[in-house]
């Protein structure tokens, strides 16, 4: 198919058209392809090289556009010669014949000049035509060339259009006559085959609530399909009415989202968490605190904390070596883990060879049954300390302290008790625990 000239004059265009017409007779013969020229190009053809335009006028229009034109010519031409005969027949005879040849004339001038009128509004029309295909083939493949699925609805929710894409994508992928159905059936024949997850046990429901919000997306939809990929689906409604539904596949945008949240959570947790014994941090522990307590002014319940720490600690390290005192610190860490039963309950270590056990919601007779079992528990592990002047294991001091939260006081008042009762226990013998009242 060759355009010639956009909307140029008739020379100009006549000058391509005869040199378009001359490589096509020297070549392999005429190709078949289409010649588009603009009308007034070929209004300027008809008066300078008619011969030339008659000869090529079937490449401008297909063949069965030529042969109606040709008959209109003739019809035309026809008509003027019998008009002309018959007013020289009404002629009397011997009568004036040149008047009468005369009017022939102009009458065969005038239909002359409307055949020429109709023949020009022929080829505008055809060239707008042509235009108009042109046009219309662009925008499909220009949709076809989208990264992503489009498919165009007018104002009566019924399907016009959709590209390549689109036909890889529910609803659209599963064949039959869509241009022309509605939405609504269309999602209907979706659900029938069970093609929508989240709508299955409830599709009439999921499709009344489709409906409704159809054309109302502020932003794009994120939705998993069952594939494993994401689709961001868009919803545009045009001035004129008219829905355009776009869907972009973003499989790797979220994969990549999915994997940083994943190392953020990550990252998280270890600025969080114990290194050695894979107990909570100091920081941790300060976090949950805070938040615990304001838990405890709201709702008036207590909060207790036990604070603990290994009996002559540095004797074991000195004896047994630092890779056996961190050894003896994971385990001890292990068995206070077990020791915390209640969900919201924590156990951190608080530094060195000291712990805390934080129990929310704990009054103090839960606190002290909790500090027994740790006792108790750490005392059944038997771990040898040959060194300590306590006993022939290892021992445990700790700390209890009790209170409900208010204006008055602030968190670390809770861990001052906890403390005061730690010291007392190392001052009065280790191997036990003592509960301090709070305020202290």
């Amino acid at each position: 198919m060759t355009l010639l000239g956009d909307r140029q004059d008739g020379p100009a265009c006549l000058k391509s058209f005869l040199l378009l017409s001359q490589r096509q007779e020297e070549g392999e013969g005429h190709t078949g392809g289409v010649i588009r020229c603009a009308p007034s190009a070929f209004r300027g053809l008809l008066l300078l090289q008619p011969r030339s335009v008659l000869k090529h006028l079937a490449d401008f229009m297909d063949m069965a556009g030529f042969r109606r034109l040709t008959a209109l010519g003739l019809a035309v031409l026809l008509a003027a010669v019998g008009l002309i005969s018959l007013a020289v027949a009404l002629v009397p005879a011997g009568g004036a014949t040149a008047s009468a040849l005369v009017l022939g004339g102009v009458l065969l001038a005038g239909l002359l000049l409307l055949g020429r009128a109709v023949v020009r509004q022929l080829l505008d029309d055809e060239y707008e035509r042509q235009e108009l295909e042109i046009g219309q083939e662009c925008l499909r493949e220009a949709i076809d060339a989208l990264p992503l699925g489009v498919a165009i609805y007018d104002q009566h929710d019924r399907l016009q259009l959709f590209n390549k894409l689109a036909t890889e994508l529910a609803p659209y992928r599963y064949g039959g006559e869509l241009i022309g159905q509605t939405f609504e059936s269309i999602l209907r024949r979706t659900l029938e085959r069970g093609a929508i997850p989240e709508a299955r046990g409830r599709e009439e429901d999921w499709l009344h609530e489709r409906l409704a919000g159809r054309g109302k997306l502020k932003r794009p939809l994120l939705r998993p399909r069952s594939d494993g990929r994401w689709m961001h689906l868009y919803e545009i409604s045009t001035p004129s009415g008219c829905l355009v539904m776009a869907r972009l596949d973003v499989t790797e945008l979220v994969q990549k989202s999915m994997a940083l949240e994943r190392s953020n959570q990550q990252l998280e947790l270890l600025s969080a968490t114990d290194g050695l014994t894979g107990l909570a941090n100091r920081r941790q522990f300060d976090q949950h605190l805070y938040s615990e307590w304001q838990r405890s002014m709201r709702s008036g319940l207590p909060i207790s904390l036990l604070l603990l720490d290994i009996d002559h600690f540095k004797r074991y390290n000195d004896q047994y070596g630092h890779l056996a005192g961190d050894a003896c610190l994971r385990q001890v860490a292990g068995i206070l883990y077990d020791c915390a039963q209640r969900t919201g309950e924590l156990v951190a270590r608080y530094g060195g060879e000291e712990f805390a056990l934080l129990l929310p919601g704990a009054d103090g007779d839960v606190a002290m049954t909790v500090a027994q079992r740790c006792m108790d528990e750490v005392a059944k592990a038997r771990i040898a300390h040959a060194d300590s002047p306590v006993a022939e294991h290892l021992t445990v001091s700790i700390g209890v302290a009790t209170v409900v939260a208010s204006q008055d006081l602030v968190p670390e008042s809770l861990v001052r008790c906890a403390d005061e009762a730690l010291y007392q226990v190392k001052s009065s013998g280790r191997a036990h625990y003592i509960v301090a009242p709070c305020p202290a």
